[in-house]
C-alpha cells in the first residue's frame, strides 16, 4: 500500500502527507461508534421515558417510530457535521490525529462528506466494515468505498512532511540570515515568480487556519532554500501567514521600482 499522499499545489509545491491506515483509522471509528450508540440509546431512552408520563400507554407506537427513524440517521448525520465544521476531523478522528480531504489536500466539503457516509452503509456490510475492510486492502492507499466515491483520502494530520519547489534551481548551501522578521531584505535573488507564488498562496480559499499557517511555513522555507539563506518561519518574532504578507508587500514594491 501506498503510505504517502502527495498533491500539487496551486503554488507550485508538491506536498505529501502520511496516509492513515486501517489500525489507526479502526481505533477512531470504534471511538466514533461508541458516541454514535450512546446518542442512539439515549434517543430511545428518551422516547420510553416520554411515554412513561404520556397520559395513555399506546402512546408508545406512534412515539417510538419517529425515534427509530430518527436514530436510523444518526450515524450519516453525526459524521457529516463533525467533518463540514471542523474541516474533516470526526471526535475519534481528532483524538487520533487524523483528518479528511480530498484530492487536492483540502479538508472535506458537504457534498462529499454525504457521499462518503452515505455509502459507509455498505462499506459496514456484511459486518464491522468487512466490505470497506477488503477495500482497502486492495488498493494503493487504505481508502474505502465511500472515499473511492467521494474522492477524498484519510491523512495524519501532523502537518506538510515534505515540500519540493517543481522550479527551485540547484543552489548553494543556505546560510544564516541577521534577521528572520526581514525575509526580502536577505531574498536579493527573488523575483516575479516568487512574488507570484506567494500571491497565489495569500489568496487560496478553503484553507483552516492552521493548515494555512503550515504551508506558510514551509513556502518561507523554499523561497530561503531558492536563495541560499536560512529563514526561520517558526520562531516567536512573527506568524509566518503575516511575514509573507509582508514580504509580498515588500517583494512587490522593489520589483515595481521607484
Amino acid at each position: 500500500m501506498q503510505q504517502e499522499f502527495g498533491y500539487r499545489t496551486p503554488e507550485s509545491l508538491v506536498l505529501s502527507q502520511p496516509v492513515a491506515g486501517i489500525g489507526s483509522r479502526g481505533l477512531a471509528a470504534v471511538i466514533d461508534s461508541v458516541i454514535i450508540l450512546i446518542i442512539m440509546l439515549a434517543l430511545v431512552f428518551g422516547a420510553l421515558v416520554l411515554n412513561q408520563v404520556a397520559p395513555t400507554l399506546h402512546a408508545v407506537g406512534p412515539l417510538l417510530i419517529p425515534v427509530v427513524v430518527v436514530a436510523s440517521v444518526v450515524p450519516v448525520v453525526y459524521y457529516v457535521v463533525f467533518e463540514v465544521a471542523t474541516a474533516g476531523r470526526s471526535p475519534g478522528k481528532l483524538i487520533f490525529g487524523l483528518r479528511v480531504v480530498d484530492l487536492q489536500g483540502v479538508p472535506v466539503g458537504l457534498p462529499d462528506s454525504l457521499v462518503r457516509n452515505l455509502i459507509r452503509i455498505l462499506d459496514f456490510l456484511p459486518l464491522l466494515y468487512g466490505i470497506g475492510v477488503v477495500v482497502m486492502f486492495s488498493g494503493q492507499r487504505p481508502r474505502r468505498l465511500g472515499d473511492l466515491a467521494a474522492g477524498t483520502v484519510v491523512v495524519h494530520d501532523h502537518g506538510v512532511r515534505r515540500l519540493t519547489d517543481a522550479a527551485a534551481p540547484a543552489g548553494p548551501a543556505p546560510t544564516s540570515a541577521a534577521d528572520p522578521g526581514q525575509p526580502i531584505a536577505a531574498l536579493e535573488a527573488c523575483g516575479r515568480f516568487e512574488l507570484d507564488l506567494i500571491g497565489e498562496f495569500l489568496r487560496r480559499p478553503g484553507l483552516s487556519r492552521d493548515r494555512r499557517r503550515q504551508l506558510a511555513r514551509e513556502l518561507v522555507a523554499a523561497l530561503g532554500a531558492r536563495a541560499g539563506v536560512q529563514l526561520d518561519a517558526d520562531g516567536p518574532q512573527e506568524d509566518p501567514v503575516h511575514l509573507l504578507e509582508r514580504s509580498y508587500l515588500q517583494l512587490r514594491q522593489r520589483l515595481s521600482g521607484p
